[in-house]
């Protein structure tokens, strides 16, 4: 991906933590003037929500540090923990030697350090309501969630078809992407993880389309698929 000629439009950011304390992902996504996209994401065997929600921000502004941004742009998060943190809460325990106005020591201060020092100039962070719908939050969500429960789940790179040509990036062949595929697939049937339409017919391609369209019991390679409750998606594993 060409930094100089893409420009950033839009990123969101979420943290999942698997008990509180406990294992935690985070996950973050930037979007494109082209409209490709960069999926991140990681995880923490043992931290804290808020501290996953933190590191998800500050990982995204990292990358961001990298591109050309457009004017007023916006890092979409569901924690306002990190948004009155940033924006608010930071001026006033700066002020007080990043102390709280109780005389504490701020919780998470090193993570609350950092972000301050990556702070880009004009950019607005937004809040949207978890799970409320909102395409980019679910996204961002179903990363870090994957990441606490020690599922990767990122795409790196998206092509939209008008891009297709843009990346000199190597591209994973057709076994490779098949035997992540099936990786994935495996894992999902394992744990039980309910999936939406959109994210079924991101795993497994256009070839699906039509039977997800149709919400109805569907098998693909070694995998069965099970529509839940009229909105999810389940896999098993046809051989198990």
């Amino acid at each position: 991906m060409n930094s100089k000629e893409n420009i950033a439009v839009e990123a969101a950011t979420d943290g999942a933590c698997s008990g509180n304390p406990g294992p935690g992902g985070w996950g973050g996504l930037i979007i494109f003037n082209d409209n490709t996209q960069i999926e991140i994401g990681g995880s923490e065997e043992n931290t804290t929500n808020n501290r996953m929600e933190l590191t998800a921000a500050i990982k995204t502004l990292e990358k961001l540090k990298n591109f050309q941004l457009k004017e007023n742009f916006k890092l979409r998060t569901d924690s306002k923990y990190v948004i009155e943190g940033y924006t608010k809460w930071i001026i006033n325990w700066k002020r007080n030697g990043w102390k709280t106005s109780s005389g504490k020591s701020v919780q998470n201060l090193d993570l609350w350090q950092r972000i301050d020092n990556l702070r880009i100039k004009g950019l607005v962070m937004e809040f949207v309501k978890g799970h409320s719908g909102d395409k980019q939050n679910e996204r961002v969500d179903l990363i870090a969630t994957s990441y606490s429960k020690g599922i990767p789940l990122i795409g790196g790179v998206k092509k939209s078809p008008e891009a297709r040509n843009f990346s000199n990036e190597t591209e994973p062949t057709k076994v490779q992407k098949l035997f992540s595929k099936n990786e994935l697939l495996e894992q999902f049937a394992q744990k039980k993880y309910f999936l939406n339409s959109s994210e079924i017919n991101e795993l497994l391609g256009e070839e699906s389309y039509i039977f997800i369209q149709k919400y109805e019991l569907f098998e693909w390679r070694n995998w069965r698929l099970i529509p839940k409750n009229k909105k999810y998606w389940i896999i098993e594993n046809i051989n198990t």
